[in-house]
This record gives C-alpha cells, sequence and structure tokens, in this order.
C-alpha cells in the first residue's frame, strides 16, 4: 500500500532518515518543517514541505509526529521550557485543530513521546518498567504526560493511534553518540556520576524497522521504542571506548554535572530501566539487541 504520509520533525536526526526509508519504498512524503526550503533542497524536490500545517489541503493516510526541540541542547531556563512544550505539545494541539477543520482521517497516527514519562530513577532504583508502569512527576515525565494527552485527541481521527516512547537513539550522525563521539575519539570520554544510572537505548536502525513495522501491523497504544538490554552508563561508557579503541579517562562527578548543566543534570545522573515490551510481545526482531554489536558498527563506519 502506498501511503501520503504526514511528518513533523522530518529533517531531524530520525526523520531524516524515515523520509530516505519511505521514498524509496514510493510513499508520497509531506514534511512540516521550519525550513521547508532546505528540506526542499535535502531531498530535491521529491518532498512537499511547509511551515504552516492550515495551508495543507490534501488528506493524509499516515500522520508521523515526532518534532520537538532537543530535550538536552539547552539549560532548562524557563524560556527553554517554554520551547521545549511549544515545540511538543502546543504544535500536537495545533495538529489536532488542523486535523479536525480538514476532516482529516488516519489509517494510522505514530506520534512522539519519550521514556521519560516514567520519571528518572537513580541506578539503586531502577527497576523493569514496561508500557503499564506508572508515569512519573519530575518535569520531564510532565513533559511526556501533556504531550501523550494533547496527542489523545488524535484518536478519534484515525484508525489506530501509537504512542512511541522513544529511548536514547543511537546514530554516528546524530543524537547523543554524535556529542560523544569527538570527545572519546581523542580519550575524553569517562563515566558520569556514580555511573550506576541506566541508559535504555535502541539503534537507529531498529528504530526506523520499528517504525516501518508499527505501520503495517494493527498495535496501538503506547510503545516503548528501545532495545531489549539496557545498560548502566559505566557500561555504555566501557563499550562506547572499546568500540573505538580508546581509553574513557575522564569523568564527570555529579557535582560538576549539577553545576555545568543545573537542573538538567537529572537527565545524566538519572535514568530508567525501560523494556520494549509490546514490541518483544509480538515477536519484533531486533538487529542489535546488545550495546557491543551498536557501537560496533557505528564505530566501523
Amino acid at each position: 500500500m502506498q501511503d501520503h504520509i504526514l511528518i513533523t520533525g522530518g529533517s531531524g536526526f530520525i526523520g531524516q532518515a524515515l523520509v530516505d526509508d519511505w521514498l524509496a519504498q514510493g510513499h508520497q512524503v509531506t514534511v512540516l518543517s521550519r525550513r521547508p526550503g532546505w528540506v526542499e533542497r535535502r531531498w530535491q524536490g521529491r518532498v512537499a514541505a511547509t511551515d504552516d500545517v492550515h495551508t495543507l489541503r490534501d488528506h493524509f493516510s499516515v500522520l508521523v509526529n515526532l518534532a520537538g526541540e532537543g530535550i538536552a541542547d539547552q539549560r532548562w531556563s524557563q524560556q527553554r521550557k517554554r520551547q521545549l512544550y511549544e515545540s511538543r505539545v502546543d504544535l500536537t494541539r495545533e495538529l489536532v485543530s488542523w486535523a479536525q477543520d480538514s476532516g482529516q482521517c488516519f489509517r494510522v497516527v505514530l506520534s512522539g513521546s519519550a521514556i521519560g514519562w516514567y520519571g528518572g530513577f537513580d541506578g539503586s532504583d531502577s527497576q523493569p518498567l514496561s508500557e503499564q508502569a506508572p508515569g512519573g512527576q519530575d518535569y520531564a515525565a510532565q513533559l511526556c504526560q501533556d504531550w501523550e494527552l494533547a496527542a489523545a485527541d488524535l484518536a478519534s481521527m484515525s484508525e489506530r493511534l501509537v504512542i512511541l516512547r522513544t529511548g536514547i537513539v543511537l546514530g554516528r550522525h546524530g543524537g547523543m553518540l554524535k556529542r560523544l563521539w569527538l570527545p572519546f575519539r581523542i580519550g575524553l570520554g569517562g563515566i558520569i556520576g556514580d555511573g550506576e544510572q541506566v541508559l535504555s537505548w535502541i539503534h537507529l536502525s531498529d528504530y526506523r524497522k520499528a517504525v516501518h513495522w508499527l505501520l503495517g501491523s494493527e498495535i496501538e497504544g503506547p510503545v516503548n521504542m528501545t532495545a531489549p538490554m539496557p545498560v548502566s552508563n559505566r557500561e555504555f561508557t566501557e563499550s562506547l571506548a572499546a568500540a573505538m579503541k580508546r581509553p574513557a579517562l575522564m569523568p564527570m562527578p555529579a557535582l560538576i554535572a549539577r553545576i555545568l548543566f543545573g537542573e538538567m543534570s537529572c537527565l545524566l545522573l538519572q535514568g530508567q530501566w525501560v523494556v520494549p515490551g509490546v514490541l518483544q510481545s509480538h515477536q519484533f526482531q531486533f538487529d542489535y539487541p546488545d550495546i557491543q554489536a551498536a557501537l560496533a558498527i557505528e564505530a566501523g563506519r
């Protein structure tokens, strides 16, 4: 089945990979982006783009809503928190308004969220969290919960609504791994805090594979987009250093992280032990289930 897909966040690290896949599969793609000219140049006119969803008159069979300012890109000032909220919650509400006004009836909606929904945990407090686990109480958790609540209004305009609770997506050319690549390459990587906080991650290839699989499935509701084998910060650091054949000699004590990053340091000092319960219960096959294989493939590129 050839779909007409509308994606928000299509110019981002994950979004670009998905658009490439959909074009190769023969789908028609429209990107909602603050940089429509860049989008049209990036895909040489094969992708339509707009910065105003209300200009769209077509009907779409699929909506993939991944837009959101990077939560770890800047310290959490009040202004930054407002930007994070607007780029997630307010944008999703705008999509709901447009979908209602334009009479959309989607075959499926995939809407973004994150494993921050469950709250942050110290390493010693971590327990496995499936999709049925309760939500957290901290700032990141509340942001994700408001985001999901806004997306819930899309359910009445689609046959299925899937919420993507995404972990750390690993790929050399974007996200966390891109930021870490140079420091680790020159031997300046190291554990953060006590190193026991749990990092739930997924390789970009498996994320793409899971999105395409979900589009063709009958699954609805929240889905944890994480690999089945989360690791501690210490294990991740050692694995990345080993994959790059470099030492990791520069730890970041918790006090320094709090001084440098303020409230946002919770993203570094706490984690979530998240398990992909829905994906595993439906026999989804991960190509990179363990961190060593995921990092080795990136280091070899």
